[in-house]
């Protein structure tokens, strides 16, 4: 069955693949993968049309807690 078959997008697809092969893993190869783990943040800021200020961000609740201050 495909994942169009399926009903769902590319993208759910793939991270269903990606969750399941995760699962798979054995120690210490699973505590590794999990560790390294992480989401990258670009918060770009735009003033007439132009970038005035780029902030890349490591942490994902870093990332939150900086974009709710600046509204």
């Amino acid at each position: 069955m495909s994942w169009r078959a399926a009903g769902i997008t590319f993208l759910k697809y793939s991270q269903l693949c990606a969750e399941h092969v995760r699962e798979a893993l054995k120690e210490p190869m699973k505590a590794k993968k999990i560790a390294s783990e992480g989401l990258h943040v670009r918060i770009m800021k735009y003033e007439g049309g132009k970038r005035v200020k780029t902030e890349i961000i490591e942490d994902a609740a870093t990332a939150a807690a900086t974009a709710a201050a600046n509204k």
